[in-house]
């Protein structure tokens, strides 16, 4: 709370303002008083007294008298803002300032949240083609004969060309074959060419002989 007496007298010090910083503020003649006109006044004429965020005005005995809105006072008296206190020929106008309400801290607005990354694509996986069954016929036809195993028409035989001939050999094998009574026996079923086994005939129809 800041509180100060305007001066409203008239002269050089009409408008001024005396800040009252002390809890007992006298005017007076007296070499204590914290105000000392030259004339007019007792030597210890009043005193404002500020307690409890209030501002009083007591009269210590002048024989002018003290005033408040041109009323002499006998006793302790709460000022208002804007009263008038007249002391001998000294005038004043009370000025009373209420304490700045305390600025509210400002209030952090809340933190952005981070960006969440989208997740990265995944590459595509290339499908290989598969090989088909035919592929790598070429491969064993050179692993089993070489450049003299041509056919007479110039052509390098192939491991495929045996299969139905070994097939066929396997089968005059075991047709003849009868039971005494002249029934044929039950013909079991054909086993499946082995192809290792028709590649050896080929091998041996056209490799020549020594």
């Amino acid at each position: 709370m800041k509180i100060s007496l305007v001066v409203l007298t008239a002269g050089k010090m009409m408008g001024k303002e005396i800040p009252l910083t002390a809890a007992e503020f006298r005017i007076g003649k007296d070499p204590s008083c914290q105000l000392k006109p030259a004339s007019g006044v007792s030597d210890k004429h009043c005193a404002f007294l500020v307690k409890q965020g209030k501002l009083f005005l007591v009269d210590l005995g002048s024989s002018e008298g003290t005033f408040v809105n041109d009323n002499k006072i006998s006793a302790e008296f709460e000022l208002k803002p804007k009263d008038k206190v007249k002391v001998g020929p000294l005038l004043f106008e009370v000025k009373i300032e209420a304490p700045a309400p305390a600025a509210k801290p400002a209030v952090a607005a809340p933190a952005a949240k981070p960006a969440v990354a989208a997740p990265a694509a995944k590459p595509e996986e290339k499908v290989e083609p598969k090989k088909s069954s035919g592929e790598g016929d070429d491969d064993l036809d050179d692993l089993l004969f070489d450049d003299d195993d041509k056919a007479p028409s110039g052509t390098k035989p192939s491991w495929k060309d045996a299969i139905p001939e070994a097939a066929a050999q396997k089968d005059a094998g075991g047709a003849g074959a009868t039971s005494e009574g002249g029934a044929k026996p039950e013909e079991k079923p054909k086993p499946t060419a082995n192809t290792s086994d028709a590649a050896a005939a080929l091998l041996s129809k056209f490799r020549p002989k020594k």
